[in-house]
């Protein structure tokens, strides 16, 4: 379901409905990347699980920022 994807030896691959929404996942998975490489430099990430990471994709993409939603 992700618009972008980290490839090996490469970079990011990301696409969307417009030239737009293509960058701002490119931006967004390279933002990432830097957050974990900052993050292995002082120890090692934890990955969540598929659970956790679904729990966290259903809130955001369907809750955060939406008014009156507990």
């Amino acid at each position: 379901r992700a618009p972008a994807i980290l490839m090996g030896n490469h970079g990011v691959f990301a696409w969307g409905n417009s030239p737009r929404a293509a960058l701002k996942a490119a931006v967004m998975t390279e933002d990432v990347a830097k957050t974990v490489w900052l993050a292995m430099q002082i120890g090692s990430p934890q990955p969540l699980s598929a659970e956790e990471a679904e729990k966290w994709y259903d809130r955001y993409h369907h809750r955060y920022g939406q008014e009156n939603v507990p």
